[in-house]
């Protein structure tokens, strides 16, 4: 484990214990181990290291006296604040974007994930390129930067450009893919699992896919940002057919190049039916759901059934706390592990799919068998009789199918 020093910035209102805690969890992630904490209230930003000299100094003594080489920030830096903090310290210094760029390079197993995460370097480098060059400009007044130096750098920003353009063209592609595959699920309830880092989405999907799947499970594992792809796997509520995506956790104060590469799994949950809105019920409820609510704020969620799932709650203390939350809501409060709340979670979720059902009686001549065949597979038939011409059955449908198959409904 790579022994470092954590930093954390402050506004005044922030919640230092969940930053401290978030920066921590991330460091470990990343495979480091913090062995000194600094923090410090920033109300006007240092232009020049980001936080105060006298804290740098600090942080400095500690480095010296603990023999780490690393501090890692829980801010984005400027390249001029690294270079001067760097040239200060005399250590490596690590911001939070590259720190979570670290991870996501360390955690992507799909071509698409290590697409987006090449991607998003490149988007965050091709800026502080720019930014580079202006700092050498104003520090040297323009002595060896001109010439040889400042054609390497637009050489450099080009390939940049160059590489973005084509990464942009691949992942373009896979979408294309990928709207093939929603259109073949268009018949199917689609459920997506969102929710802050590490609040046990992979472990509600492998869960539900021991129970009710026959696909493959996906990777989880205790920790921040233990997977980064997109899975959807089918599962079978016993004649209710849905899919369940797990999508990339939340995470707060993600740079707009992070976010443009990996909220793209919004688009999943664009397409979805359902939202589970997964909340690690054990450490600091509020903040998830503000962080979550905040990335989901521009998609149309009129049409869409949310239900709140509180997960971990065999690690909490105090359950009536929990259950201040989102008591205007669908929610349930289960643990990802224990197989009778996901038993409970799979008849919640087939309850909320079936409010909208209507009883109808159907009539299904014998040579439309495909019909008769579709209904019987995807439904729970309540009676089931026949005469001359086919067969009537009586049962729940939903809305869609209704119209779709409005011409065997009796009465309608």
């Amino acid at each position: 484990m790579q022994e470092v020093i954590q930093v954390n910035v402050l506004k005044r209102d922030d919640d230092e214990e969940n930053k401290i805690y978030e920066l921590e969890s991330l460091i470990n992630t990343a495979g480091g181990t913090t062995l000194a904490y600094v923090s410090q209230v920033v109300e006007k930003v240092n232009p020049r290291f980001y936080i105060g000299r006298g804290k740098v100094a600090e942080i400095k003594d500690l480095a010296e006296k603990l023999e780490v080489k690393t501090v890692i920030f829980d801010v984005e830096l400027s390249a001029s604040q690294l270079y001067n903090l760097e040239e200060e310290l005399k250590l490596h210094v690590v911001d939070w974007t590259t720190l979570i760029l670290d991870i996501f390079a360390l955690r992507a197993n799909t071509k698409e994930s290590r697409l987006k995460i090449k991607l998003a370097q490149l988007k965050y480098q091709l800026p502080r390129l720019n930014k580079w060059f202006s700092y050498l400009s104003r520090q040297a007044g323009g002595i060896g930067t001109r010439g040889p130096g400042e054609t390497m750098l637009e050489t450099d920003r080009r390939a940049v450009v160059r590489d973005i353009k084509s990464l942009e063209k691949q992942l373009k592609d896979i979408e294309k893919t990928k709207r093939i595959n929603r259109q073949a699920r268009k018949n199917i309830t689609n459920i997506s699992l969102l929710g802050y880092t590490n609040a046990g989405k992979s472990t509600i999907l492998n869960g539900m896919m021991h129970l009710y799947g026959q696909d493959k499970f996906v990777y989880s594992d205790d920790l921040l940002f233990a997977t980064l792809d997109t899975s959807t796997r089918r599962l079978d509520f016993s004649n209710t057919k849905v899919t369940l995506t797990d999508t990339v956790g939340f995470i707060d104060n993600l740079s707009k190049e992070l976010n443009d590469s990996f909220l793209t799994t919004l688009d999943e949950i664009k397409f979805a039916d359902m939202l589970l809105v997964v909340i690690d019920s054990s450490h600091n409820i509020e903040h998830q759901i503000h962080a979550i609510e905040t990335a989901i704020s521009d998609i149309d969620m009129a049409e869409k059934e949310l239900l709140y799932v509180f997960n971990k709650m065999d690690k909490v203390e105090n359950e009536l706390a929990v259950k201040l939350f989102k008591r205007d809501q669908e929610r349930i409060y289960i643990s990802a592990r224990d197989e009778k709340d996901l038993e409970k979670l799979k008849e919640k979720i087939v309850s909320i799919i079936k409010e909208n059902y209507q009883k109808v009686t159907m009539h299904i001549p014998f040579a439309d068998g495909d019909v008769l065949d579709y209904m019987m597979t995807n439904y729970d038939i309540l009676d089931t009789q026949y005469n001359e011409n086919g067969t009537i059955i009586e049962f729940e449908i939903s809305k869609e199918d209704m119209e779709k198959y409005g011409k065997y409904i009796q009465g309608l």
